[in-house]
């Protein structure tokens, strides 16, 4: 069966990611049946939002869902106390809980804080108020705190192999765009453009991690430091293929070679900085 086009060259699989947040829903749950906790659903959408692709991502969230948990609770408990359910009320706790989030600088626990209003606002207590909020900002501290532990301890992201991967794909790129240019074949300017975009939002992510979760700062730091030779390499590959392009046949033969040869020496010393030894040699074709 021929799958539809707009799923052509996608993988259909599920990431590590997915995966990860079924694992802790499914944890979640089964803690809060052990325990009889008052709002396992709570639990559940907080593992659910607070599980990123990354740990640093996980942990950023999880701080801002738990400040998001307890401002979510008391408001609710507020708001529940002066007429539980009431429509009008909902809305104007839905305001001050998110205007309290962006006052803290806790923009990520917006989702977590509304959830577990909404729990203590909606839902109708069995005993106390005040103890029916705590209760569901456990429930949703349990979430978070669950995401947390499987994010670590199943198979953890860390954007320095995917820095590493993108740099050697970039690099084989850059070979293989060298050697068309060298034999005057048309040159992938645009895969090898968009393996730079990858690499550098790869290292924007790495950077952006906790430092404990990096890895090897001094490798990833030489990687970046190639990143404005790989783009000036870039240029020269499209100054070679405009100068080779039916548009410019109006330039006369001597300087179209005098400008071609230029811009295939900048390119060879380009390259000579920004490849490994062994992708040299796969562009010399060697």
């Amino acid at each position: 069966m021929k799958l539809p086009e707009r799923f052509s060259g996608k993988r259909l699989a599920p990431g590590l990611r997915v995966v990860k947040t079924g694992i802790a829903v499914t944890l979640c749950l089964c803690i809060s049946c052990a325990v009889q906790l008052g709002q396992p659903i709570a639990s559940a959408i907080a593992a659910a939002a607070v599980m990123g692709k990354s740990i640093g991502f996980s942990l950023r969230t999880a701080r801002d869902g738990a400040v998001g948990a307890v401002l979510g609770a008391a408001a609710g408990c507020l708001f529940a106390f002066l007429d539980p359910g009431n429509a009008g009320l909902c809305g104007i706790g839905v305001i001050v809980t998110l205007y309290l989030c962006v006052l803290l600088r806790m923009e990520k626990g917006v989702l977590i804080a509304e959830l577990t209003f909404f729990s203590v606002m909606l839902i109708p207590a069995d005993g106390p108020l005040w103890l029916y909020a705590l209760t569901c900002a456990g429930d949703s501290l349990l979430g978070i705190l669950v995401a947390l532990a499987v994010n670590l301890a199943v198979m953890p992201h860390h954007y320095a192999g995917e820095v590493r991967g993108d740099y050697e794909a970039l690099c084989a790129v850059a070979a293989q765009s060298l050697h068309a240019a060298r034999a005057g074949a048309p040159i992938p300017s645009k895969e090898f453009h968009a393996q730079i975009g990858k690499l550098s939002g790869s290292i924007e992510a790495y950077v952006s991690e906790r430092r404990l979760l990096r890895g090897s700062d001094e490798q990833i730091f030489r990687i970046s430091c190639k990143l404005a030779s790989f783009r000036e390499l870039g240029q020269e590959l499209n100054n070679v293929q405009t100068l080779r392009s039916p548009e410019n046949a109006r330039l006369p033969e001597p300087e179209r070679e005098v400008l071609l040869r230029y811009h295939m020496a900048r390119l060879e010393g380009l390259a000579a900085s920004c490849l490994p030894s062994k992708e040299k040699k796969s562009a010399a074709g060697t």
